[in-house]
């Protein structure tokens, strides 16, 4: 018999990259860095991270390059939960972006790799395989082309034709959206989106008074008194004396008035002591608990690594023709014909806005054309 590989094996990977990406030669830790990029894309695999993570700071401007964007690659449609690590990744590419001194190469290897996290609003992943493990062509042939920007830079934008949507669409036998609900086994932070990024704001410095010291006014006191001008206003030392005194006076006037205030006070206590007795059998505020699973609606978003904990609720209407754990599109067969069927209303894109409630553009002006 035939021992056959199977394709949809990245975790192995890792281990067949890992000396070539310490080699002494910077083209081959670059390939070998793309190359685990590609293999391991959207997985989130650990193994690749472990070995990318110590080359962000190579020393040649290339070989970061693409670490950059190897490891976008790899974390794409990932959240904190499903991947610890992309929160130091997405840090590590505004730092670089924003920093003056970096090479540019690393800047643009940033930004691509910033633009892959974030590509078609979060919607999308990348992967060289279709849904069924079969290799998709047009994947592999986007993402040879993208690996030559190097050479010509729009060659980058062919990285569009690797994308692939990740949504869950059922359709009914007439090809329609019914309103069919999905149930997520997992807490929805697990495969939510991540938090926007929040600029922020430099706080205003507040300009402080320079402290002025006794002995300087001493010094100034001594100098002016050797040229022979007499200083009628007090030194710092004399001043504190004076202050001294005036707080003993205050302090001995206020004894009295401590000791009755004092006796106020710990009656307020008791009372207040008594009152948090009672409310003590009030539950308190707490933080709700995350739910074990979520309901989600055709259509819906549904990542990758999420696929595999679908299920439909029991009791559902609709059965599926092929497993939902398959995402995409799916074709539901309806188990009570009999009864009408309700369908998701569609929408234009860009929003629900009718044609009639957009103002016209107005007509140009006039205007004369001289061919000088």
């Amino acid at each position: 018999m035939k021992n056959e590989r199977k394709k949809d094996t990245p975790e192995q990977f890792p281990s067949v990259v890992n000396l070539l990406a310490e080699s002494y030669n910077p083209h081959v830790r670059c390939g070998a860095a793309m190359a685990l990029g590609l293999a391991c894309a959207g997985t989130g695999n650990r193994e690749a991270i472990a070995v990318l993570e110590p080359m962000l700071n190579d020393a040649v401007n290339y070989v970061r390059q693409g670490v950059l964007i190897a490891s976008a690659l790899i974390c794409i449609q990932h959240t904190e939960a499903t991947c610890p690590k992309v929160k130091m990744f997405r840090e590590h590419y505004m730092k670089v972006i924003s920093d003056k001194h970096d090479d540019i190469m690393a800047k643009f290897g940033a930004i691509l790799a910033h633009g892959i996290l974030d590509a078609g609003g979060r919607n999308v992943t990348v992967s060289l395989l279709t849904r069924s493990g079969q290799t998709d062509t047009m994947s592999v042939v986007g993402l040879l082309v993208f690996t030559q920007f190097w050479y010509w830079f729009p060659f980058s934008l062919f990285l569009s034709l690797a994308f692939s949507p990740t949504c869950l669409v059922t359709l009914n036998q007439d090809l329609k959206m019914p309103n069919v609900d999905y149930i997520s086994n997992a807490p929805p932070s697990v495969f939510a989106y991540p938090p926007a990024l929040v600029d922020k704001k430099e706080e205003k410095k507040e300009k402080v008074e320079t402290a002025i010291l006794s002995t300087t006014a001493k010094q100034k006191k001594r100098d002016l008194e050797k040229k022979g001008e007499k200083t009628d206003e007090p030194t710092a030392m004399e001043t504190d004396l004076d202050e001294k005194k005036t707080t003993n006076a205050t302090t001995t006037t206020t004894v009295d008035d401590d000791t009755k205030s004092k006796k106020d006070i710990d009656d307020k206590d008791k009372a207040t002591s008594i009152e948090k007795k009672d409310d003590s059998t009030v539950p308190s505020n707490k933080k709700e608990k995350e739910p074990d699973s979520e309901i989600l609606h055709n259509p819906t978003r549904v990542v990758k690594a999420q696929q595999r904990l679908l299920s439909l609720p029991k009791g559902s209407r609709y059965q599926t023709i092929k497993d939902i754990t398959h995402a995409g599109i799916i074709l539901v067969k309806d188990t009570q014909m009999n009864e009408p069927e309700t369908l998701v209303e569609l929408a234009k894109a860009g929003g629900p806005t009718k044609e009639e409630d957009l103002p016209e553009p107005p007509p140009p002006e006039p205007f004369e054309y001289r061919d000088e």
